[in-house]
Order: C-alpha cells, then sequence, then structure tokens
C-alpha cells in the first residue's frame, strides 16, 4: 500500500493537470486531499493558492500562501503568491513588501520583479489620486499636465 506521502504526490500531479486545464475547482479539490494526506508540503498550499486566484478567491489565496511560507520561508514563490493576493485585495503597499521580502532571497525572479514594478507603479498612481483630491494642489498639477 501506498504512504500517505506518496498519496498526496498522486493527488497533486492530478491538481496540476487540472489546474493547467484552468479547471480551479477541480485542482482545489485534489491540493486539499493531498494537503489532508500530507499537510507538511509547502508545494500543495502554494497550487491551492494558484488555484484560487485563478477564481479570484484572493482572500483565501492569500492564506494559502502564507501557509506556504510559514511551512518554507526561503522559497520565493510562496511571496509571489503571497503579493499577488494582497495585490489583487488593494493592498498595494503590502503587495510591494512582499514582493520585496522574496527578492531579496532571489533578485532576478522574474514573477516577483513584475509584481513589485506593478504594485509600485499603482502606488504611484494612488498617491497622485489623493493630491488630485486636495484642492490646493489640485490647480497647481494640473498645470503639470
Amino acid at each position: 500500500t501506498m504512504s500517505n506521502k506518496e498519496q498526496a504526490q498522486e493527488f497533486k500531479a492530478k491538481g496540476n493537470t487540472a489546474f493547467l486545464a484552468q479547471k480551479y475547482e477541480e485542482a482545489i479539490e485534489h491540493f486539499s486531499k493531498a494537503i489532508e494526506l500530507d499537510p507538511t508540503d509547502h508545494v500543495f498550499y502554494s497550487n491551492r493558492s494558484g488555484s484560487y486566484a485563478g477564481l479570484g478567491k484572493f482572500n483565501e489565496a492569500l492564506n494559502d500562501a502564507e501557509k506556504t511560507i510559514q511551512i518554507l520561508p526561503d522559497w520565493p514563490k510562496g511571496y509571489s503568491r503571497k503579493g499577488l493576493a494582497q495585490f489583487n485585495l488593494g493592498l498595494i503597499s503590502e503587495a510591494s513588501a512582499t514582493y520585496e521580502a522574496g527578492l531579496k532571497l532571489d533578485p532576478e525572479n522574474a514573477q516577483l520583479k513584475d509584481g513589485q514594478k506593478q504594485a509600485q507603479q499603482l502606488a504611484q498612481v494612488d498617491l497622485l489620486l489623493k493630491l488630485m483630491q486636495m484642492p490646493q494642489l489640485k490647480d497647481h498639477l494640473l498645470k503639470l499636465f
């Protein structure tokens, strides 16, 4: 008979297949079964986080990303999962800090770099919108454009 860890890997493989076919609900079921059998594997949480993100369920995606990082703090992918979820929840400065933490581990990581760039751009737009709402600055800013 197969061990729990081996069974968990089988569910992970099924989950990956479903994920690639963009069958996110099905992928979540498989990754959840993998987690039940072996709650120590960071990849299961990461993959389920990605599946939740695929469905637009970013609170769930964030929870799983945080669990991923808790299990393996020096794995960059956990940070790209967490940053993506935070970004989509509108937690822009938090996302930026998460991407920054990931980039400390893997400075050349393209996903982390892209995420960081997006978060920084949105933070600048946010700041500009806030400034535009201040009456004393509004006229001054409008002259600049």
